[in-house]
């Protein structure tokens, strides 16, 4: 059985920076609007598959939330959909956001 890790805000900048992981971020779709990580895909059930489809081989997955509570349970999900690495976020994207402001795209 595959295992999820917990990431901290600095070691996902260093990843996003040298794009190096995908970020699957779960909060709904008005607060992914309105704030995101560039380049993150707002997974939902409907975009699941196709997330899990696009994923590189041994490409890192960063689950993204509101604090870092509810990106523990997905990634713990997608662990055991057979994705490593997977790790959730610590924080989530309100830390995210207070760390590295000009790291926010709106749509």
């Amino acid at each position: 059985m595959s295992d999820w890790t917990h990431m901290n805000v600095a070691t996902a900048f260093e990843l996003w920076q040298q794009k190096k992981a995908a970020f699957a971020d779960i909060r709904d779709a008005r607060s992914f609007a309105m704030g995101h990580i560039p380049g993150a895909v707002h997974l939902t059930d409907a975009t699941l598959n196709d997330f899990l489809a696009e994923l590189e081989d041994d490409q890192p997955v960063i689950v993204v939330c509101y604090h870092g509570n509810s990106s523990q349970g997905a990634a713990e999900y997608l662990a055991h959909q057979g994705i490593e690495p997977v790790s959730s976020m610590d924080g989530g994207f309100t830390a995210w956001a207070q760390q590295h402001p000009d790291a926010v795209e709106r749509s």
